[in-house]
């Protein structure tokens, strides 16, 4: 009666559904869940909170497409609605939840947890004293932030098993979306984010700073996107509009056929007769993979570095009705002008340079096809055969020294980088 009554109340358009649909979700089905829900509140030797549970079988399903799709409960809804439009201290890293336990998938640079030594690949296993396991991502976030000065002590175990307690002080992170410099004789503009409205203006401003410096002749430009997890897509098809005369920057593509959306770029680029070379990592992920690899695939530019990050896939926030919370889900797939998919492959740089000069056993970076769950892509590829033609370092490189950018300065100067762009021009059509 009672596991009736609750499948009646809790999922009345489902049952519709199936009905009408006669989809793979039966009645069946969820009479099962029905059902469990009913024997774990009878019989569960401690009392539950049927909120709690429903909510964690909700965040289970969506955790089981995807690691970015996933269920926020009213409140959490609200929270996450408030903290985009104010200001509260963190630790400056980007996270996920694997396993229970909370993954650093990227620390900024400068900001309180990489002062600490906090860094990619860490696990942070318990925040002001209170373990991770059984906390959903957004609690555990939440605990992590706090009143800016406010030390938190974070419990971190290292790749190699070590553990490291460390007391972080919270602070207001707000990094730079554009660092610029002359480096020897060309220009270098670095682009931490794109979750910044103001990007596009900022880096024509560095951009014009740089020329300016160069008495209006600027030879060749360096964009770094090392480290940059991505933003906006506004931005980045901005950011690749300014050095692309028109013509397609990617396209999104959902399930059905006719869930297609093309961005296109503006008539007339900002810097046409300028060679530009893009560095990559591992970190480089979303709308930093969307630049580099509209301008690769239509010729604009070379890149240098190492494979990015994969993730190629967007996400769309869907509230529910009667105010009980709202889904993160998976709708689309990015796809570069030449129809590759970015989703688990990320955009592989035209020439491979290391930072090191170990030539060992590859080191296994965080990506996209390493998150639990992550997407799948058709045409994915094996990338053993490439990484045999990765160029390192000398024995004797001073390794505080930048050998990616050194290898992109030495680029713009050589006939290979008109080589390679009309290899990459080689892509019939991008309109």
């Amino acid at each position: 009666m009672v596991a009736a009554l609750f499948f009646a109340v809790w999922c009345p358009s489902l049952v519709a559904k199936a009905q009408v649909n006669n989809n793979n979700l039966t009645l069946e089905k969820l009479e099962l869940f029905a059902s469990v829900f009913y024997h774990i509140r009878e019989n569960y030797v401690d009392e539950t909170d049927d909120e709690v549970l429903i909510q964690s079988a909700l965040n289970s399903a969506l955790n089981s497409l995807d690691p970015h799709s996933g269920f926020s409960s009213a409140s959490d809804f609200l929270e996450q609605k408030k903290a985009e439009k104010r200001e509260y201290g963190g630790l400056g890293i980007e996270v996920s939840l694997e396993n229970g336990i909370i993954k650093v998938n990227h620390a900024i640079k400068d900001g309180p947890a990489y002062i600490s030594g906090i860094r990619e690949g860490d696990m942070i296993s318990s925040v002001g004293g209170e373990p991770i396991k059984g906390k959903t991502l957004e609690k555990a976030v939440e605990g992590m932030r706090g009143a800016p000065g406010d030390p938190i002590k974070l419990i971190i175990l290292k790749p190699d098993n070590t553990e490291v307690e460390l007391n972080v002080v919270r602070q207001i992170v707000r990094g730079r979306a554009v660092r610029h410099r002359i480096e020897k004789g060309y220009g270098y503009v670095y682009i931490e984010t794109f979750n910044n409205s103001k990007l596009t203006e900022d880096l024509i401003d560095a951009l014009n700073s740089i020329t300016k410096g160069l008495n209006g002749d600027l030879p060749g430009l360096i964009i770094d996107l090392r480290g940059n997890r991505g933003g906006l897509l506004e931005q980045s098809v901005k950011v690749s509009s300014l050095f692309l005369d028109g013509g397609e920057i990617l396209s999104a593509k959902g399930k059905k056929l006719q869930d297609i959306q093309r961005y296109h770029a503006e008539q007339g680029e900002l810097l046409p007769d300028t060679p530009i070379v893009i560095i990559i990592n591992s970190g480089s992920a979303s709308a930093a993979e969307i630049v580099a690899g509209a301008l690769q695939d239509r010729g604009r530019a070379v890149i240098v570095g190492r494979r990015s990050f994969g993730k190629g896939s967007v996400q769309s926030v869907i509230p529910l009705s009667r105010g009980n919370g709202a889904l993160k889900i998976t709708t689309q797939r990015y796809y570069t002008p030449s129809g590759e998919s970015i989703q688990g492959r990320g955009i592989m740089p035209d020439v491979l340079v290391a930072i090191t000069s170990d030539t060992g056993k590859i080191k296994k970076r965080l990506r996209e096809d390493s998150l639990r769950n992550s997407l799948s892509n058709k045409d994915d590829t094996n990338f053993k055969e490439v990484y045999k033609k990765i160029i390192y370092p000398s024995d004797d490189w001073n390794s505080s020294d930048d050998f990616q950018l050194h290898k992109a300065i030495e680029l713009l100067s050589l006939e290979q980088y008109d080589e390679i762009i009309e290899s990459n021009m080689s892509i019939e059509s991008f309109n």
